[in-house]
């Protein structure tokens, strides 16, 4: 507000101090007052709290004189005027003038001139004035915005006030009942937005606080905060269970879903995980009775079955059964043809009879589809005994989708199968690993999320692993299985690797670009968005999609040099993005394995007492001994 712009009547009771010599002289009209600079303090209601550099302001000063006035109101304390002038607006003009004062640039009775306004009016002219100068710290935004709401103002006069949506402005006031302390680290850039976010999914200021001061300054990802203060509940966007019930059939069974500060439409939290389970064990049910009317022999309901689950229940052998008699006949028959061409088209190579060549090949294609139909469609036969024992498990997938696994045989029945000739002695041809199929399918599960989530900043890898995949389609299309086509598939990550951060840093940021990309509805948006994006943008997206193909899991325990050549190529360490606990790792193995690792990490010292504990205990010593030691098993090395 310029000086020259007031034009209302003097308040009784002005003093007005002659301005220093040389600068805009203040013409006494309206609520145009002055106050000497010891006279005055910023108020608490002043919404740009964040301290900022003024020594360009001052040199201005210095040089122009004060061009424009403070905005203030007078000080009230149990009813009463104090004398004293609340500055809420021209914060960075007042800390300028006092510095100027206090270095004996200007004199310390400084006549500075400010409007006066009620105290109501304060708070609005302060974020108004601030708005479309050098840009506010967010959280001052959001403290003034609260100031407005508890001073009777609504939420859409707000967002009308300063050209919002509503949503935006529930959000920023959201935002603002981040427990104060919290808030201020954000204020002195201690803290990222992200962070607020995260911390924002509960108004419980004791969670919020609890959940930050038990990570680490270095591991205070946004997911990881999220993570703490969902631990109770689950994301309605990546749980199963959640994905087949739906959010609208869990809110009107009498569910709760916490939304998320920045949640888009079908995000969420769902914290009551008893009503969760019964209503997908409900619907799951339907398809356990259709399973058992169709004469199934039992039907197991598992939902949140993993693959270790799973692949703990046997499936019934079965054998090939013997041609009829023209069948048997024909395949003789295709057989002696087959090779009767195969002779002639030999005796045609290099000849100029190019129609004849044509012929014969497509006629022997003809007969070789025929025979792979015949030997495809041969009959196959259950075990009697195995069909005996023989039943159904209803699961969902990661993406909540029903599963039905037919023909599988229960662990606890897996003994009383009969032993065929072709599995005699195949027991004892495999000696016992030291980790398990679910451990290592574990382990290597991690090492796919670890390499996903590097890969996905790595556009140079990105595009030589990408060559290197078309060079084995193109040049080996027998090796590779596929014929002048490139197939992108996922891999199936164990439960505790989806969990891990490595998986989560990657998710986010498949968020983020899918945010950035236009609307595909018409087909062609995403292609017109590529041809129109910088290299440095097509390579991020590039190295993206090329992480999420990677697949390094393994269900039996062996060597991967694949996984050795590209995790040296990205420079990967596992030691960042996973360690040895008793929960993922010691309790799934011996104790002689535990000893072993500890006495090869620490010391043979520090294993003897491992000898005389109980498994639980001692998977929890090697825990401790290997917290420092940054140990990875030979599944996660990369310097094999």
């Amino acid at each position: 507000m310029q000086l020259a712009s007031i034009k209302a009547p003097i308040r009784s009771g002005a003093q007005a101090m002659p301005p220093l010599p040389g600068f805009a002289t203040v013409i006494e009209c309206g609520t145009l007052r002055s106050a000497r600079c010891r006279d005055m303090v910023r108020s608490r209601l002043n919404v740009r709290k964040k301290g900022t550099d003024v020594s360009e302001l001052k040199a201005l000063i210095l040089a122009q004189g004060l061009l424009q006035n403070l905005v203030a109101f007078m000080q009230v304390v149990d009813g009463r005027e104090t004398g004293v002038v609340e500055i809420v607006a021209g914060g960075r003009r007042y800390q300028a003038l006092g510095e100027l004062i206090a270095e004996g640039l200007l004199p310390i009775d400084f006549a500075i001139p400010y409007l006066l306004v009620t105290e109501e009016e304060a708070v609005a002219i302060s974020l108004a004035e601030n708005s479309g100068r050098e840009d506010m710290h967010a959280a001052d935004v959001y403290d003034a915005m609260m100031e407005l709401v508890r001073r009777g103002r609504s939420v859409e006069d707000i967002a009308m006030l300063f050209k919002l949506d509503v949503s935006v402005v529930l959000k920023r006031l959201k935002l603002a009942n981040i427990f104060p302390p919290l808030l201020d680290l954000y204020r002195n850039d201690e803290a990222s937005f992200e962070q607020m976010i995260a911390l924002a999914i509960t108004d419980d200021h004791a969670a919020q606080q609890q959940a930050w001061d038990s990570l680490g300054p270095r591991h205070r990802y946004p997911h990881e905060l999220r993570r703490l203060l969902t631990a109770q509940q689950v994301n309605v966007r990546t749980d199963r269970l959640a994905q087949y019930v739906g959010v609208n059939a869990f809110e009107q069974a009498g569910g709760v879903v916490v939304r998320d500060l920045f949640s888009k439409v079908g995000d969420g939290y769902l914290s009551d995980m008893a009503l969760l389970e019964r209503l997908a064990l409900e619907q799951l049910e339907k398809e356990r009775a259709q399973l058992l009317k169709e004469g199934v022999g039992w039907v197991d309901v598992l939902p949140r079955a993993d693959y270790a689950t799973l692949s703990a229940f046997a499936v019934v052998r079965t054998s090939v059964g013997a041609f009829t008699g023209a069948q048997a006949a024909r395949l003789a028959a295709l057989d002696q043809n087959i090779t009767q061409l195969e002779h002639a088209i030999d005796d045609l190579e290099g000849g100029d009879d190019d129609a004849r060549y044509d012929d014969l090949s497509r006629e022997l294609s003809a007969l070789e589809g025929e025979r792979d139909a015949l030997l495809r469609n041969r009959p196959v036969i259950d075990n009697p005994a195995d069909k005996a024992l023989a039943g159904a498990v209803v699961t969902l997938d990661d993406g909540g989708k029903v599963v039905i696994k037919r023909n599988v045989i229960r662990p606890a029945d897996k003994a009383r199968m009969v032993t065929l000739p072709d599995d005699a002695g195949a027991g004892s041809r495999r000696s016992k690993p030291v980790h398990s199929d679910r451990l290592t399918h574990a382990l290597t599960s991690q090492r796919t999320a670890a390499l996903q989530a590097e890969m996905m900043a790595q556009s140079d890898i990105a595009l030589i692993y990408l060559t290197y995949t078309l060079m084995r389609e193109v040049f080996r299309p027998d090796a590779a299985g596929t014929l002048a086509k490139i197939a992108v598939s996922k891999p199936v990550l164990a439960d505790v690797a989806r969990k891990s951060r490595a998986a989560e840093a990657f998710r986010e940021r498949g968020e983020q670009l899918l945010e950035r990309l236009p609307d595909e509805a018409t087909g062609g948006g995403w292609l017109e968005w590529l041809t129109l994006q910088p290299t440095p943008t097509v390579m991020e997206v590039l190295a993206f999609c090329v992480a999420s193909t990677l697949d390094a899991t393994q269900h039996r325990e062996g060597a991967s040099p694949q996984f050795v050549t590209l995790a040296q190529g990205l420079r990967l360490d596992m030691s960042q993005w996973w360690a040895a606990s008793a929960a993922d790792y010691f309790s799934h193995v011996s104790k002689d394995r535990m000893a072993t690792v500890v006495a090869q990490a620490v010391s043979a010292q520090a294993a003897v007492p491992l000898e005389k504990m109980k498994k639980g205990a001692a998977a929890e010593a090697a825990e401790r001994a290997l917290k420092e030691m940054q140990w990875l098993p030979e599944a996660l090395r990369t310097d094999l």
